[in-house]
């Protein structure tokens, strides 16, 4: 077999096995966020065992003890269950997270709006009890006005601070919609709730990362046998003609 592809082989098996054991562990951390070092340090050494376990068994399988088979097969698929459940941990965190912090934007908008909406109908009373006045008592109306008018500017700069408080959150409200924007679309394309559609999508993610890292290290060790054992009947071949 090509060591060009060999290496190519190996080098997707790194990238995704430490990608996967990055955002598994990342995942624990916050599940275990009492004992983040000993999480980061326990994953990091499982992570690395459980590949050169897979790599061994691949290897010796038929040299092996049939306790030591099941042993080191149960370590590596409980491993990858372990990997597995840290991934959707971080995924469904991220997810939970800006979900939320757009739920608590969207009820702040909706206090926002409830605040500005009566400063309006405050507003609109004091001028009414202000136009209620006969024009012809030019001197009632103007002392009201004159009396009015510091909760007229209080008001006003209430109204002034609430627009600016809204502009904010909606800015923050279209932050987080264009994070989940593309789960909102499709939620919305099949009908489905949005929280729905980001555990089926994570679930995806986690049947695919971890299995794949395994599947790679498998295949690179067996692509490495392969070549191993193409190499030797050349190397018997050259060792008589030297000899």
């Amino acid at each position: 077999m090509n060591i060009v592809y060999i290496i190519f082989l190996g080098f997707s098996a790194g990238v995704v096995s430490v990608t996967g054991a990055y955002f598994s562990i990342s995942g624990l951390m916050k599940l275990f966020s009492g004992a983040a070092t000993a999480v980061l340090v326990m994953g990091c050494a499982l992570e690395l065992a459980k590949m050169v376990s897979a790599s061994f068994l691949h290897r010796n399988w038929g040299q092996m003890h049939f306790i030591m088979k099941f042993y080191m097969s149960a370590a590596v698929g409980i491993l990858m269950c372990i990997t597995s459940l840290g991934i959707f941990g971080y995924l469904s965190y991220a997810f939970q997270h800006t979900s939320m912090e757009l739920k608590n934007t969207l009820t702040r908008i909706e206090y926002i709006e409830s605040e500005g909406k009566k400063t309006q109908e405050e507003l609109n009373r004091l001028q009414k009890t202000l136009d209620e006045i006969p024009e012809s008592r030019v001197s009632r109306r103007l002392d009201l006005q004159k009396e009015l008018e510091p909760r007229f500017q209080a008001l006003q700069r209430q109204a002034i601070e609430v627009q600016m408080k809204m502009r904010t959150e909606s800015l923050k409200k279209l932050s987080y919609q264009m994070e989940i924007g593309p789960i909102i679309f499709v939620a919305e394309m099949f009908g489905a709730k949005t929280d729905k559609v980001a555990t089926w999508l994570i679930i995806l993610f986690v049947i695919v990362f971890d299995p794949l890292a395994v599947c790679l290290v498998l295949a690179t060790s067996f692509a490495v046998k392969q070549r191993e054992e193409s190499v030797k009947p050349k190397l018997t071949i050259v060792e008589k003609s030297a000899a």
